[in-house]
């Protein structure tokens, strides 16, 4: 363990690098308590919103001159790429499903902007998300949806998360989730319990 990386879990009152590397392990068992809750919450997420894709431009809206005309190029390119990747790779055994599963969590989250309103949001989000509250429009949305996509991309990057609000992120992570799929926030709090982790803290 370098110096340089050990030096973001080091306290300035205790100043141990014993210390540095029980916060640095202790960090690790954090991000460990939101893989599955992060999981959980991105294949809702990009279900929910290709739901969407689906219903205006059929099973086959990855083909669809209409969507490849709306995407930006960065994520044409991308679509592109995983539709041939995924043709490659599963031959006649290819579906829809294939490509929806290969696309970056970062794709579906564009989707949710204000450029694709009028494109798929113009009657609303509460088919993709039925039980999300009245106050929630398209634009909220995609700000809680893109605060879990940067903090899922934290802890995927194994970056220090203890000092950035874990329980505030792991609630907008319950909220998002919510509005998709109640069973499944019961379902993750089960399986996860951040808080238990966090007062597991190393004190010295």
């Amino acid at each position: 363990m370098s110096p340089a990386r050990l030096a973001r879990f080091t306290s300035p009152e205790i100043g141990c690098k014993h210390h540095a590397l029980r916060m640095y392990v202790w960090n690790a068992r954090l991000c460990e308590e939101f893989y599955i809750p992060l999981q959980t919450a991105e294949i809702c997420v990009r279900n929910a919103i290709a739901d969407t894709l689906k219903r205006r431009f059929t099973q086959g809206w990855y083909a669809s001159p209409t969507v490849n005309g709306f995407l930006t190029e960065k994520y044409r390119n991308e679509l592109a790429e995983i539709v041939r990747r995924e043709k490659k790779r599963k031959a006649i055994n290819f579906t829809a499903d294939h490509v929806v599963s290969g696309l970056s969590f970062g794709f579906w989250v564009n989707l949710l902007t204000s450029r694709y309103e009028k494109h798929l949001w113009q009657h609303g989000i509460r088919r993709s998300f039925p039980h999300a509250t009245q106050d929630i429009d398209r634009e909220k949305a995609h700000q809680k949806i893109d605060q879990l996509r940067k903090f899922r991309n934290m802890v995927a990057h194994h970056y220090a998360i203890f000092d950035r609000s874990p329980l505030r992120e792991y609630q907008n992570l319950e909220r998002v989730l919510g509005w998709i799929c109640p069973d499944s926030v019961w379902l993750i709090k089960q399986l996860s319990s951040p808080s238990r982790v966090i007062n597991s803290r190393p004190k010295s």
